[in-house]
């Protein structure tokens, strides 16, 4: 049982005198670190024999044992308060991280590029959307966002299924490649399956110096969470939301 609980307990065993003694501590825990018996006494207006009494009906020795258990409890309220401030600031922290990198989309998007990547959606035969891990779940997403439209895309999750669709595509299908880095196996197999097929290929990525802008059909840039050169626990996929949803605003434009 801790320190308040234990007093709330036991106030009904107070005389008028001891619980008044009681209240006048509880208002500033404070004060019982700072004051000796003597100074307490003075302090509230109550005689150090009340006070006396009250710590020992509340199952202390006396004062001194009191105060050290106060004391205790005061302190760990105030790491629990620190502990609280910590994890705020982790929130925080992340919070900002996002809405900073969130801002910077209008810098790496341009309407031209989002236009194009629209109407390519709009026109291909088939769309595949093509991302493992954390991007399959922006491929799915993109997925269902299409279907809103009436608009088909199968989502590919690994290099082998993108093998498989070998016998399937065609120029007229459309790959949207959702890679951060653009340097996994999925990726290179996309671009061999264009090599191979000729279909088209947009590249979604956070990896502005990737060499795959020079043969992707349409290459789109995202603003990433963290540099290149350093990894981070943060993920891509709110990055990803964020410009698909920015996309659905363009195809909605086309649609109609």
């Amino acid at each position: 049982m801790d320190f308040l609980s234990n007093i709330n307990l036991k106030k009904n065993t107070l005389t008028k005198n001891e619980l008044k003694a009681c209240e006048l501590i509880l208002m500033d825990l404070n004060k019982v670190q700072m004051y000796s018996l003597t100074e307490m006494s003075e302090k509230i207006k109550i005689t150090k024999t009340t006070i006396l009494r009250f710590c020992q009906k509340m199952g202390y020795s006396g004062y001194t044992e009191f105060r050290y258990d106060c004391v205790k409890y005061v302190n760990s309220l105030s790491n629990a308060e620190r502990v609280i401030e910590d994890e705020n600031e982790k929130i925080m922290n992340v919070e900002k991280i996002y809405m900073d990198t969130i801002k910077l989309l209008h810098y790496t998007l341009n309407d031209e590029i989002l236009t194009r990547l629209a109407n390519n959606i709009k026109s291909a035969r088939k769309i595949k959307c093509v991302g493992e891990i954390n991007s399959e779940v922006s491929c799915l997403q993109l997925k269902y966002a299409l279907a809103m439209y009436g608009i088909d895309a199968d989502v590919l999750p690994s290099s082998s299924h993108v093998k498989t669709c070998d016998l399937m595509i065609n120029e007229q299908d459309l790959l949207v490649v959702m890679s951060a880095g653009a340097k996994s196996e999925i990726v290179k197999e996309s671009f061999e399956l264009k090599e191979n097929n000729g279909c088209q290929i947009a590249l979604i990525t956070m990896n502005p110096s990737t060499s795959l802008e020079e043969v992707a059909d349409l290459f789109v840039l995202l603003p990433s969470v963290a540099t290149l050169k350093n990894k981070s626990l943060l993920d891509s996929v709110p990055i990803y939301s964020v410009f698909v949803e920015i996309l659905l605003h363009y195809l909605n434009e086309e649609v109609q």
